[in-house]
């Protein structure tokens, strides 16, 4: 009798993740065909309106307490039920850093689309589509206004 070599299955998450992956890369070029090249921050606030673009309502505050040493932003639920929306919570260094706002809300958005499924991964890639940029050129964007929020 032949001896029968197992099949290697896929772990669930790997293929849900896998599939979040590319739902946020198609939506990212989705929302940059609809938007056009010229994403600025008032562009970024209209798209929050848009269910097709953010699948649920979100708030922008600026604050400095509770955002995280090392971190620029903190996206909360407003409540149990998704539909009631999301706030995000930049960093108030920010506030009046309207060029920078942009691709940092653009971060935080695939946690308001996808939850806890989304990786930072999928946060670069959303954020780079979205913006037409390279996806190392965003990280090092986002990298380098982090460390000018908190001195470094």
């Amino acid at each position: 009798m032949a001896q029968q070599t197992p099949k290697v299955k896929k772990r669930a998450g790997k293929v849900i993740h896998s599939a979040v992956s590319q739902h946020a890369l198609e939506k990212a070029k989705e929302i940059r065909t609809r938007y056009g090249d010229e994403i600025d921050y008032r562009t970024v606030l209209n798209m929050l309106e848009d269910r097709k673009s953010v699948r649920y309502p979100v708030k922008i505050r600026f604050v400095s307490e509770g955002i995280e040493p090392g971190m620029f932003a903190k996206t909360e639920p407003v409540s149990d039920n998704p539909e009631d929306g999301y706030t995000i919570l930049l960093h108030s260094y920010y506030k009046n850093r309207h060029d920078d706002i942009p691709a940092l809300i653009l971060y935080q958005l695939v946690l308001v689309n996808y939850g806890d499924l989304a990786t930072a991964n999928d946060a670069e890639i959303f954020g780079a589509t979205v913006l037409g940029m390279d996806r190392d050129a965003y990280y090092k964007q986002i990298a380098s206004l982090v460390d000018a929020a908190w001195g470094c």
